[in-house]
């Protein structure tokens, strides 16, 4: 990237309507009034609270360039509150220079992420919670939410045995082996569905369900969901995104302990791809084959008693982090 494309980039944020809050590095699909902090910001008051501050945030998809002219000149910038949101695994190699939460930069004020990290500066806020809960959600919605994740009955409808809906990185990406060898296995149980381009058999997703994946998996009793990567805490969206369908997730990922004070570890089903899974499979193929024995797994708990409370204080814990910014 040239220093004239670095520099117009700098000076062309994705901003908020008001003006108030960049992102930089971002999601560009996304309108800034749009993304889950601006929202957060605003129901929690901070605009009122602090008429004179202006919220930068950063993420890890583009140049870090971006950050260092925002550090040449932060001297000057002084209502600027400064935040780096890591939603990647950015222990992966293309992160490089984002592997360290960007807590070896001064001008970042705030950083957010995966990892657990003893670092003043840093809370850790883990992607999945932007997709499962609204940023103006109070207490009690956050409550609901869990309880509905927590507790499902199973129905009637959901007769189809496996699904994996995963874009195809190419042969040779450990992620989509990974999966590609997971579905052989599986396929000796019963047939697999896959809606994405990896290993694509059915249509259905889109010719049928216009591309809703949640509506789509509410027909299956499993569902393939491993993370790209195994790293302590590195837990995105899709172990969550299973849960809330309904499936029971076939999962890798976060060194085989995902979010341990949130989910139900027995309510998981745990693929190891370098070891001997013969008892998983035949874990697998007792639940599709013995109905009672699936409804009483399927109806377990999926997340912990006091869940929601954890969540709960993700929520209060960033107000309080961005409010000593200020203090």
């Amino acid at each position: 990237m040239s220093l004239r494309t670095q520099h117009q980039r700098y000076r062309n944020p994705l901003s908020s309507s008001d003006g108030r809050i960049d992102y930089y590095n971002w999601w560009n699909k996304q309108p800034a009034d749009e993304v889950w902090f601006t929202t957060y910001l605003q129901k929690r008051g901070f605009l009122d609270r602090y008429p004179k501050a202006h919220f930068v945030f950063y993420s890890s998809l583009g140049s870090i360039n971006l950050l260092r002219i925002e550090q040449l000149l932060s001297w000057y910038k002084r209502n600027r509150i400064r935040v780096y949101f890591n939603g990647e695994n950015n222990h992966y190699p293309g992160f490089i220079d984002y592997k360290d939460n960007l807590l070896d930069h001064k001008a970042i004020d705030l950083s957010l992420g995966f990892d657990y990290t003893d670092d003043p500066r840093y809370m850790r806020f883990p992607l999945w919670i932007l997709e499962m809960f609204p940023p103006e959600s109070t207490e009690k919605d956050i409550r609901r939410v869990c309880d509905q994740l927590s507790h499902q009955h199973l129905e009637a409808s959901r007769n189809r045995f496996c699904a994996l809906v995963s874009g195809n990185r190419g042969p040779n990406d450990p992620g989509a082996q990974r999966r590609t060898r997971l579905v052989e296995c599986l396929i000796t149980i019963a047939p697999v569905d896959c809606a994405g381009k990896l290993l694509h058999n059915t249509d259905e997703l889109k010719t049928k369900y216009n591309d809703n994946k949640a509506e789509f998996l509410k027909q299956y009793r499993f569902y393939i969901c491993p993370e790209n990567a195994s790293v302590e805490g590195y837990v995105t969206e899709k172990l969550f995104h299973c849960i809330g369908s309904g499936c029971l997730p076939i999962y890798w990922g976060a060194n085989g302990n995902p979010e341990p004070d949130i989910l139900n570890r027995d309510a998981i089903l745990f693929w190891n791809p370098d070891g001997d899974n013969n008892a998983l499979l035949q874990q697998i193929a007792e639940l599709q084959n013995n109905p009672a024995r699936y409804r009483e797994f399927y109806e377990q708990p999926r997340l912990r008693d006091d869940a929601w409370h954890v969540v709960a204080n993700y929520f209060d814990n960033l107000e309080r982090h961005l409010d000593g910014l200020f203090r």
